[in-house]
């Protein structure tokens, strides 16, 4: 079986276009030039054709929650993204909009000129409805390409309804493994001849040299400022993983859950580098089943096939990992894949069981209430959550332990579910480097029940969902060095 073709779909504009200037990788959400689905497909389409190859990566100012953090984080992502292409003889178009609108209608005038569009089909966010708007308008074929996951989104779908727990996707998965390792993207892109070109973009360049400079000029929000300690792009992210897997996998499967700097903790600290794509997925379970040896597909265990451990390898940290960054990422993945980044209201959302209980408690009084300007100050009664929240707002990032509590006392302390969710929503995308995230998003709605089962006993305001408490959590953690972290990083502006 043949994934490539599984992973393209016809998005829209024409089926069949004469003539053209060039084959059209518009780079929308796999920001990157190494093992690339979408960039092979394009390579591909261009060798077919004997076309040159146009990588276009455009970044607006208009889109929602747009700041100097998110900004930045893309940027530096282009820097190495302009790098890489000129290492392959490719010709890169990076468009950075400076003033409003400036860049409407170019993608149509870029897509004219083009036999074909090759984008990423990346389920959610801006990137379904900016890919929707330019089929529409074009009459150059638009073709969407899958690379979110090892196996292909409409594959772990075919035949069955969205996965609604890991239980189920995990053994889907597991069937579809080694076919799909076999089937990964090319680690440096094979690049034909007639794909190499020298054209000149029919716009200005954005000029990535002096980035400060650049972002202080631009009508973002400056308020939300870039997290030095954290630069965007490919090559720190694969530094980001490299010192991943030699100083914090082990360990993994114990500690991961345990509150702590990020020096000293086990997170892993990939998903902004997954989320923006400067990461492939692909490269990670690769070069995270490599700490074990030489492995091949050969080394699965088929009789561990949905088990949370002992599939992959007989090394449980690994394993541990592997569960999360491939089970419950795909999870989240397949979820908004199935429902097109449907995630407008809790109705259309959350479980049966989730909605019914909500409802039931809906009318309890809270023992608080917080309004938004509390919430974003990190102005609660509770100092673990203020921690959580100032962790968030300073680094981008808060502990994935501690992300779910800060989640559940949100829903607890807010007057109704659906406050509750429209703030979640808003502080983990204005401020998370992985935000705006299927992942991002489906760990928000996990708090409200998805991906969970009813439990006991019921509760005031939560009913059957889940319930933590920071008293319980600091019975189980020693929190000591994480509030000594938190506590000096520098305060919000």
């Amino acid at each position: 079986m043949r994934y490539a073709e599984i992973r393209a779909r016809h998005a829209g504009g024409g089926r069949n276009r004469q003539g053209g200037d060039y084959v059209l990788y518009w780079m929308q959400a796999y920001r990157r030039l190494e093992r690339n689905h979408a960039l092979d497909f394009a390579l591909r389409q261009a060798e077919e054709g004997g076309k040159p190859l146009v990588i276009y990566e455009g970044l607006r100012l208009d889109y929602p929650w747009a700041s100097a953090r998110l900004h930045r984080f893309v940027l530096e992502g282009m820097r190495d993204n302009r790098a890489a292409a000129a290492r392959l003889g490719l010709a890169y178009w990076p468009f950075v909009e400076t003033e409003p609108h400036g860049g409407r209608g170019l993608m149509a005038r870029l897509a004219g000129r083009a036999t074909v569009v090759v984008t990423d089909d990346f389920p959610c966010f801006v990137v379904p409805q900016q890919t929707e708007g330019l089929a529409k308008r074009t009459e150059t074929p638009v073709v969407a390409v899958d690379g979110n996951c090892l196996v292909p989104l409409a594959r772990l779908q075919a035949g069955s309804a969205a996965a609604s727990a890991a239980a189920h996707v995990r053994p889907r998965i597991h069937r579809e493994f080694a076919e799909a390792w076999e089937q990964r993207a090319r680690e440096v892109p094979r690049v034909a001849r007639s794909a190499r070109s020298t054209l000149e973009a029919p716009f200005p360049i954005a000029d990535l040299d002096d980035l400060d400079a650049l972002l202080s000029r631009l009508p973002v929000d400056q308020s939300v400022p870039a997290v030095r300690v954290t630069p965007g792009g490919s090559v720190a992210g694969q530094q980001h993983l490299a010192d991943f897997l030699s100083r914090r996998l082990a360990g993994y499967d114990d500690s991961r859950s345990e509150p702590a700097p990020p020096e000293a903790g086990h997170q892993s600290g990939l998903s902004p580098y997954l989320h923006f794509g400067h990461i492939s997925i692909e490269e990670v379970i690769e070069r995270t089943l490599a700490t074990t040896g030489r492995w091949t597909p050969r080394k699965l265990e088929p009789r561990m096939i949905g088990k949370r451990s002992g599939f992959y390898t007989r090394n449980v940290d690994v394993d541990a990992f592997l569960d999360e960054a491939v089970t419950w990422r795909d999870l989240g993945y397949q979820w908004h894949w199935s429902r097109r980044g449907d995630t407008a209201s809790l109705d259309r959302a959350l479980p049966a069981w989730a909605l019914k209980t909500l409802r039931h408690h809906a009318e309890d009084e809270r023992d608080y209430v917080y309004t938004a300007e509390e919430w974003e100050a990190g102005a609660t009664h509770d100092p673990l959550w203020n921690a959580a929240q100032r962790e968030l707002t300073v680094t981008g990032t808060i502990h994935n332990y501690l992300r779910m509590l800060w989640g559940k006392k949100i829903i607890e302390w807010s007057r109704t579910p659906e406050e509750a969710y429209r703030t979640l929503v808003h502080l983990n995308n204005k401020y998370a480097l992985d935000g705006r995230d299927p992942n991002s998003w489906s760990g928000i709605l996990w708090c409200f029940g998805l991906f969970d089962r009813p439990w006991a006993p019921e509760r005031a305001v939560l009913g059957r969902v889940r319930y933590m408490s920071s008293a319980n959590t600091a019975k189980k953690f020693r929190l000591g060095s994480y509030l000594a972290y938190v506590e000096r990083l520098p305060r919000p502006a």
